[in-house]
């Protein structure tokens, strides 16, 4: 492998190239990369290309970029420059950051490890791949700067613009006919069941399964797209139920487990993780949500976010892509008030404080896999 310094340039083998970016910081959470598409008078000649705003010529997965050289170059393009930034976003609670180190590899035998000895380095210049005599080119650059991306471009003359994590739903949103999904629902009374609205969405047909027992179709009562909460309901009396907790309740770094059915194309089986609510408000400082830690995967939007006592706290909604645990849940206030609103009464439950093992045997039948087709 051809280790780069500094200002050396090297000759790629292909005009359809990857690059892996390594750092010390988690991308998208706190770390931004945007390849600038420059022509030979380095002003912009088409937009960036972001790790959320890619180009039919820059697509990004798992922390390497695949670059079709051809198709960025027919545009009029002379040369593409890589761009690593940081940013401090207070909405979710993320402290400010610097960059540290940085590796890059290009194609199967280029590495470039950026020379970054500086503090406070905000925003640095990394990369460059240009043409020769129709030969494709990448030089070693570490033009780093304690500005912010947006004075970064304007240092150079080009708009730029940060780009924030993104919260996304843990089922598809949008489905194709005849697409099937599943996610996760709680009895709150004899007929009624609580899941996310995002679960439902779309779908035509609804259907609920529980190990054991006969599959049910179920209906929609009523959804709310804005606190991402459905009512569904069946024909037949279900089981059991779970209670919301009610009052003023204190809970802020309190335990929580959560019960539900992720991944159920792996699995069909009732999953459970623990963790604690790590904050009280949701993205962007919104009151319907709290954070918690316990993991999380597709699937589990719909479930359950219980107490050792076994009342229900939130309903888990959501995730931020690649961070650690960053997880959401409605908060049982708001489902409380949906569930009055629809003229739907949650029954309360005797509780008392349960170990996780007892905890799961005293409730996992209120716990329900949804299944949904389009």
């Amino acid at each position: 492998m051809t280790t780069l310094v500094l200002g050396a340039n090297t000759a790629l083998t292909s005009g359809v190239i990857t690059v892996r970016v390594d750092s010390t910081l988690a991308f998208e959470q706190t770390t931004g990369i945007v390849w600038l598409a420059l022509d030979e008078k380095r002003t912009a000649k088409i937009s960036p290309a972001y790790l959320h705003e890619q180009k039919d010529w820059a697509k990004y997965d798992n922390h390497t970029w695949t670059l079709d050289l051809p198709k960025a170059f027919a545009q009029g393009v002379a040369r593409l420059q890589l761009v690593i930034y940081t940013y401090h976003d207070p909405n979710l609670a993320i402290a400010a950051t610097e960059i540290g180190g940085v590796s890059l590899v290009v194609g199967d035998g280029v590495r470039y490890d950026v020379p970054i000895h500086d503090r406070h380095i905000k925003t640095a210049l990394v990369l460059e791949i240009y043409e020769r005599q129709g030969q494709y080119k990448c030089r070693a650059l570490a033009e780093c700067s304690s500005l912010s991306l947006k004075s970064f471009g304007e240092h150079l003359g080009i708009a730029l613009h940060e780009k924030f994590p993104q919260q996304t739903s843990l089922t598809p949103r949008r489905p194709m006919a005849g697409e099937t999904w599943t996610g996760t629902a709680f009895a709150i009374d004899s007929h009624h069941l609580l899941t996310c609205y995002h679960v439902i969405d779309g779908a035509s047909v609804i259907g609920i399964r529980q190990q054991g027992r006969a599959d049910r179709q179920a209906y929609v009562v009523m959804g709310d797209e804005g606190s991402d909460t459905a009512i569904i309901r069946v024909d037949e009396p279900l089981p059991s139920v779970l209670s919301l907790a009610v009052g003023q309740v204190e809970l802020l770094g309190e335990s929580v487990v959560t019960m539900g059915f992720p991944l159920s194309g792996l699995s069909s089986q009732l999953q459970v993780t623990s963790g604690n609510i790590s904050g009280l408000l949701g993205v962007h400082d919104d009151i319907r949500f709290l954070q918690f830690t316990a993991p999380i995967q597709a699937g589990s939007s719909g479930s359950p976010l219980m107490l050792p006592t076994g009342q229900v706290v939130g309903m888990v909604m959501s995730s931020i892509s690649n961070t650690q645990n960053m997880n959401y849940a409605v908060k049982y206030q708001l489902l409380s008030a949906i569930l009055t609103s629809a003229g739907v009464a949650n029954i309360q439950t005797q509780h008392a404080s349960f170990g996780v093992p007892q905890l799961v045997k005293e409730h996992k039948d209120a716990l329900w896999l949804v299944g949904c087709q389009a």
